[in-house]
């Protein structure tokens, strides 16, 4: 760009400035209020936006920590050979960097006069750090170090009454070496070592989490297990690994992801996500059209000004570009505005979930959302916002260019 038209923008941006901002734009009329209704529906988008955002994340988050990026699990029977399956997941792609092997089955807890039933997850405690993130999760306690030793989830735990140290009993149903449709059950007592915030309200009620030779013991499964846990270099690329997985292991494995198990919540997510954006959206439209009718009245009230600066040789369209500029200006002070306000709303926000729990764990199957500020949101909301804003601008600023110099003369 030239310095010469350089140097011509800088003079009408300067020159639109000093003729918006003024006492009586600044104190009276309707441009407060345009102002006021632009800042609380730019702050209305980020604050929807930055929870929305945040939903998907804390949800992703949660599986990924629980669960890993993939699954592997056998179809039918158990696996027997754990060197081998190990050896043959890892052959399917370099971008896997450890295997879990995990066994699992349903069971009843008993604590306290209560029962509750509930699904026992057994691992490998020695390869859970590098496969598995519990490590900020803990409310209490540490991973089952010693034998008959569990880790539970905070719904648990409050639904029986649960504290650190409680004995609990774990008893599964068991087939009848003579009669299949026989059971017999199988039971122990466990000691709580840890208390965990799973993440996901039916994790929290359900899962709990053993040693691995425990859960084999107490379902007389010997040493064999169900599947395991892989976890990836990148956890963004897993649904394209995981289907490399699915083609190159044998149909009697089921290969699913962290994305899978959660299809339906993140997608729904994502599309209430842009859906939340447009009615929102329409807050900052109706505040462009109150800018519009401002910005009229603003110059209307300029006449005498257009006149002037017509006789000085300015053209329509420069006229035109300084009463625009004046949208832009409008728009990026209400946009920066906004995203201060709903900065603070997402804040407001994130402390009513931590002092009056005001996300149900029941129906969004998480009880907590960390909120994201998002760059790229932001930008969004901005490039939408400053749009809406040069539009509303622009017919006024048109109106206002086509002025005569006469009829600009006659103004008082």
């Amino acid at each position: 760009m030239k310095p010469n038209h350089l140097s011509k923008i800088k003079f009408y941006f300067w020159l639109s400035i000093k003729l918006l901002f003024n006492k009586k734009t600044l104190f009276g009329g309707s441009g407060p209020l345009a102002l006021l209704g632009l800042i609380l529906g730019v702050a209305a988008l980020v604050a929807s936006q930055s929870v929305m955002r945040g939903f998907q994340n804390t949800m992703a988050k949660a599986v990924i920590d629980m669960s890993a990026d993939i699954q592997v699990v056998k179809r039918g029977r158990l696996i027997e050979s754990w060197t081998e399956f190990q050896k043959e997941i890892k052959a399917t792609d370099p971008s896997i960097q450890k295997v879990l092997r995990y066994a699992h089955t349903e069971a009843v807890v008993a604590s306290k006069g209560k029962v509750s039933g509930v699904l026992v997850q057994g691992l490998d405690m020695k390869e859970v750090p590098g496969v598995l993130n519990f490590g900020p999760r803990f409310k209490a306690g540490v991973l089952p170090l010693e034998k008959n030793e569990i880790v539970i989830g905070l719904g648990l735990a409050k639904k029986l009454d649960i504290h650190m140290q409680d004995k609990i009993y774990i008893a599964v149903p068991l087939s009848t070496p003579f009669e299949s449709n026989s059971l017999q059950r199988s039971a122990e007592e466990f000691v709580v070592s840890g208390i965990l915030d799973m993440g996901k309200n039916d994790w929290n009620e359900r899962l709990v989490i053993s040693h691995l030779k425990d859960l084999q013991r107490l379902t007389q499964i010997g040493d064999r297990y169900n599947g395991a846990f892989v976890k990836i270099a990148d956890s963004q690329k897993a649904v394209e690994v995981a289907a490399h997985m699915s083609q190159t292991l044998e149909p009697k494995y089921y290969v699913s992801n962290w994305y899978n198990l959660n299809r339906n919540i993140l997608e729904a997510a994502s599309l209430e996500k842009i859906v939340i954006f447009f009615v929102v959206f329409l807050i900052v439209i109706m505040a462009a059209f109150n800018i519009s009718s401002t910005l009229y009245v603003i110059i209307r009230s300029r006449f005498k000004d257009i006149a002037i600066l017509k006789t000085l040789g300015f053209k329509e369209r420069n006229i035109r570009n300084i009463f625009v500029m004046q949208g832009i200006a409008v728009g990026t002070l209400g946009t920066f505005g906004g995203f201060i306000v709903g900065l603070f709303l997402s804040y407001g926000f994130m402390w009513l979930q931590s002092s009056f729990g005001v996300v149900p764990g029941a129906i969004y199957k998480i009880d907590r959302i960390d909120i994201q500020i998002s760059a790229i949101d932001f930008l969004f909301i901005y490039i939408s916002t400053l749009g809406a804003c040069i539009l509303a601008a622009y017919f006024p600023a048109k109106r206002g260019s086509e002025l005569l110099i006469i009829d600009g003369m006659k103004q008082d």
